[in-house]
């Protein structure tokens, strides 16, 4: 059982963004994403929590494209959009470490591969956290 369950993964806007690269001369296609990812405590939890815990979340971006091919370069940005606690603050970790983005077989079976996004968080004390994320792919 862990300790934070997930809430919801709220896509934000999409941008495309197409180009030329300056030096090969070839059309490159980017595509950012961007959204939050909401995790609450979960009432089920039963245990101890240390302060340096720290839980592994991964979710699928809810409006990536079907990605066939892996894109050449893929990266990720997150942040803290809220958070709230229940206990005394000087003692809480926030944030997210180990972040990473790649392209993953679709979990429901079939041939196309989607985006999936992986970090971990601390949950010392954490009764609500939201994180930010923006990922860029980029292909030719």
């Amino acid at each position: 059982m862990d300790f934070l369950e997930l809430r919801a993964v709220v896509p934000g806007a999409r941008a495309f963004l197409d180009g030329v690269d300056p030096t090969t001369g070839e059309p490159v296609h980017t595509t950012v994403y961007s959204g939050h990812v909401s995790l609450a405590r979960s009432t089920a939890f039963r245990g101890a929590v240390r302060l340096d815990d720290l839980q592994e979340i991964s979710v699928f971006l809810p409006d990536s494209l079907p990605y066939p091919q892996p894109p050449q370069t893929l990266s990720v940005e997150l942040s803290v959009r809220r958070f709230r606690s229940t206990a005394n603050l000087s003692a809480v970790h926030v944030g997210v470490c180990d972040e990473r983005i790649e392209v993953a077989a679709d979990p429901r079976g079939g041939e196309h591969r989607w985006l999936r996004l992986t970090f971990r968080t601390p949950i010392y004390s954490h009764d609500l956290v939201e994180i930010n994320y923006r990922v860029t792919a980029q292909s030719r």
